[in-house]
C-alpha cells in the first residue's frame, strides 16, 4: 500500500465539551454505561456522545463498543443460552447500460440465495436462518437506530421485521457503481460461532452468489455485476459497504479517465488532496492540454483510517501506471474563487510548494 501523508480535513469532537465519555477510560465502565443507554434507546444521546469524540481513533472505539454491545459480543454465555443475530450482506452492483434503466429492488427469489449459503457451508450451526427479499439503500440500513438491534437480539419480537426494498436506478448509458444490503437473522447457540463467522469465508460463496444474483437481476439490455462483500451485523455493514461502493466508484472512474487523458495526449498528472468540506479528491490532468481535466470526491466518514483511505487511492494510482501523483500537504479550500467545487491541479501544487513561506 502507498502511504500518502494528507492532513485530515474532518472536524473532530464538534461537541466534545457537554459528554461525559472521554472521560471513561476503564472499558468496563465505558460498557455499563452504553448497555444502560442502549436498553433505555437513548440513540440520540449515543449521536452526540460520537460527535464529542476528538480523533477519528477515539471516534472508532466508542463507536465499536457501542456495536459490542447492541450485538451482545464479549459477554460469556451460558451454555444453553440461544440468541437471534441481526445481519447484513454489502453487495456492490455494477451496471452497465447504453440508456436508462431500472433494476427492481427487491431478489426474485431469495429462497435460491437461502439455499446456496447451506450449500456452500455458510450457515454453521444456525437453528433459524431467513434472509428478506428486499435490496435495501445505504440510507435505510442507517436507519436502523443501535437501540432497535439491542433490543432485538434480546427479544426477537421487540422491532421492525421489514426493511423497505430500493429499485437501483441507472439514470443515464455508462458504468455506474450502486450499493445495496441484503439483511437477514440467524438464530443459533450464543456459544456457536456466528452466521457472520461462518460465511466470512467469501472464497466459498462469493462466485455462485455473483453468478445467482446476476441471473435474478438480470434486464434486457443492462449488463448487471454483483460483488458481495462478507456479512456484518447492521451497524458495521453500513460502513463497509459504503466504502467498498466509493472505491469501487473510485477504480472504475480512474481506470476510464487514464485510459481516455492516455489516448489524446498521454500520462496526466494526479493530485490527491483533503478539502475543508471533509473530501478527499481526486483531480486527474493533462500536463499539455487544460481543458483535459477529471475528478473524483471521496466524502471522508468519521470511522474511515485517512491513511487507508489515501493508500488505496495511491495503489490504484500506480496500478494504473501514474508516476506522476502530488498530494497536498496542507488542507484545500473546497471552492474556487468562483465558488465552484475546486480540484487541484498540479501546477496549484507545484506553486503552493514554490511559494514563500509566511510568518
Amino acid at each position: 500500500m502507498i502511504n500518502l501523508q494528507l492532513p485530515d480535513p474532518r472536524h473532530h469532537g464538534s461537541d466534545r465539551e457537554s459528554h461525559w465519555w472521554p472521560e471513561i477510560a476503564a472499558p468496563v465502565e465505558l460498557r455499563g454505561r452504553l448497555e444502560k443507554m442502549l436498553a433505555e434507546r437513548a440513540d440520540a444521546d449515543i449521536a452526540r456522545a460520537l460527535d464529542a469524540a476528538p480523533t477519528q481513533a477515539a471516534y472508532s472505539k466508542l463507536w465499536h463498543a457501542m456495536c459490542d454491545v447492541a450485538n451482545q459480543r464479549g459477554v460469556m454465555p451460558t451454555p444453553d443460552a440461544v440468541v437471534a443475530r441481526l445481519f447484513a450482506l454489502p453487495l456492490i452492483i455494477i451496471t452497465g447500460s447504453r440508456q436508462p434503466a431500472s433494476l427492481p429492488g427487491v431478489v426474485p427469489d431469495i429462497a435460491a440465495i437461502t439455499d446456496l449459503f447451506e450449500k456452500h457451508g455458510a450457515l454453521g450451526a444456525a437453528r433459524n436462518f431467513g434472509l428478506g427479499n428486499a435490496l435495501c439503500s445505504l440510507e435505510t440500513i442507517e436507519s436502523v437506530k443501535p437501540g432497535e438491534i439491542y433490543a432485538w437480539t434480546r427479544d426477537i419480537g421487540a422491532v421492525r421485521r421489514e426493511l423497505a426494498p430500493s429499485a437501483i436506478t441507472i439514470p443515464q448509458s455508462g458504468e455506474h457503481v450502486h450499493l445495496r444490503f441484503i439483511v437477514g437473522a440467524a438464530i443459533a447457540p450464543a456459544a456457536e460461532p456466528s452466521f457472520i463467522e461462518t460465511a466470512s469465508n467469501i472464497g466459498a460463496w462469493g462466485m455462485p452468489l455473483t453468478r445467482a444474483l446476476a441471473t435474478q437481476l438480470a434486464q434486457p439490455n443492462v449488463e448487471v455485476l454483483p460483488l458481495a462483500r462478507p456479512p456484518l451485523d447492521v451497524l458495521n455493514a453500513a460502513h463497509t459497504g459504503r466504502y467498498a461502493q466509493l472505491e469501487a466508484a473510485f477504480n472504475l472512474f480512474a481506470s476510464n479517465a487514464v485510459r481516455r487523458m492516455r489516448g489524446a495526449t498521454g500520462d496526466p498528472d494526479a493530485v490527491i488532496g483533503a478539502h475543508d468540506d471533509g473530501d478527499l479528491r481526486i483531480s486527474l490532468s493533462s500536463p499539455f492540454e487544460d481543458t483535459l481535466n477529471e475528478g473524483f470526491r471521496w466524502p471522508l466518514h468519521p470511522l474511515d483510517d485517512l491513511a487507508a483511505v489515501s493508500g488505496a487511492i495511491g495503489d490504484m494510482l500506480a496500478d494504473c501506471r501514474i508516476s506522476n501523483v502530488f498530494y497536498a500537504q496542507t488542507v484545500l479550500p473546497a471552492l474556487d474563487a468562483k465558488g465552484q467545487v475546486w480540484f487541484a491541479r498540479a501546477r496549484d501544487i507545484q506553486a503552493a510548494s514554490r511559494a514563500p513561506s509566511r510568518h
